[in-house]
């Protein structure tokens, strides 16, 4: 029988493979063309921060804010498999606006840099993905009784 773990203890899984995952996709949508485009991210909590230059993303997101998002540990094995979609909404933050400088301090923070001035050209934005759903797959969670899939809505 599987045992299921505490929404507590699956929101630390979440976390603790969102801070050792550098890279996701974000697949994003308008004109019924979906466009997924991989992306360094900097999460704070379940809420990632994105910085961008713009593009087809951004023009996405401006248009349908919907978002899914993709996260993986690196592939090692089907024994150990650990992944995270997500399904929220972005928000895109220009400069000087609140969402930008949260990603900023997000940046900074997974960089260690937190006391380190920042030079960014005016043209960067911030995408801020909100979740509203996560679904976290960790295949080492069987050898232990428990479920290996667990989602979480926010």
């Amino acid at each position: 029988m599987e045992h299921v773990l505490s929404r507590q203890h699956v929101e630390k899984l979440i976390v603790r493979l969102l801070e050792a995952c550098p890279l996701c996709v974000v697949a994003t949508c308008s004109d019924n063309i979906p466009r997924a485009s991989t992306v360094e991210f900097f999460p704070v909590g379940t809420t990632l921060y994105i910085l961008t230059e713009g593009g087809k993303k951004t023009d996405n997101i401006k248009q349908n804010p919907k978002v899914s998002v993709a996260v993986h540990a690196e592939f090692t094995g089907w024994s150990d498999v650990k992944g995270l979609q997500i399904t929220g909404l972005a928000e895109i933050g220009e400069k000087g606006s609140p969402v930008f400088n949260e990603g900023i301090r997000a940046y900074k923070r997974r960089r260690g840099q937190e006391s380190t001035a920042l030079s960014l050209p005016d043209f960067m934005n911030v995408i801020k993905v909100k979740p509203a759903r996560l679904e976290y797959l960790d295949a080492t969670l069987a050898g232990k009784g428990y479920k290996v899939r667990h989602t979480l809505l926010l």
